[in-house]
This record gives C-alpha cells, structure tokens and sequence, in this order.
C-alpha cells in the first residue's frame, strides 16, 4: 500500500498518483496522519464498493461504541438496566 500525502497529491500530476494507486490501494495523509485511501475499483463494481464501505464505516462505529462502553463501564448494564434507563429519560424528556 502506498501513501501520499494531501501536499505531494496537489503537487504532482493526476497520471502520476494514479500510476502509484494502479500498484494497490494509495494512503492519503495530511499532517503525517492518514485521511483517505484511494481504491482502485471496476466500473462495474462501483454501487457494490460502496455498499461495502458503508457496511465497514457501521461496523467501525458499532466497535467504537463497544469501546466507549468498555472504558465507562456500560457494557455490563443488564438489559432490565438499559431499560430503565430509557424509561427514565423518556419519562425526563415529558416533563420538560
């Protein structure tokens, strides 16, 4: 996998970074930090590339969740717990 950052991608001609992203897929980095990964895919397979992205992009945020409930300690909550939980903040919410 190649990378190429946000200032060398401006700099350099389009048929030179799509020579480098024809050898796999191409990292694009701004400030040393990866931003965007550019994918080689078929014309075909468009719609389908970005069914999967978006499944990738669900899944990353369902796993950043479980974390966020790990480090909290949310992730033991019973579901009797999570329940009352919604219940109360239903029942917050009507007051206001």
């Amino acid at each position: 996998m190649s990378t190429i950052s946000v200032s060398e991608l401006k700099k350099k001609p389009a048929s030179q970074w799509l020579k480098s992203a024809a050898k796999g897929d191409l990292v694009i980095t701004s400030k040393g930090r990866p931003v965007a990964v550019l994918l080689r895919i078929a014309n075909a397979s468009v719609e389908s590339t970005r069914a999967l992205l978006r499944s990738v992009r669900a899944l990353q945020a369902q796993a950043a969740l479980q974390q966020s409930a790990a480090a909290n300690g949310t992730a033991s909550l019973s579901t009797s717990d999570i329940e009352a939980e919604i219940a109360d903040a239903r029942r917050a919410r009507r007051q206001k």
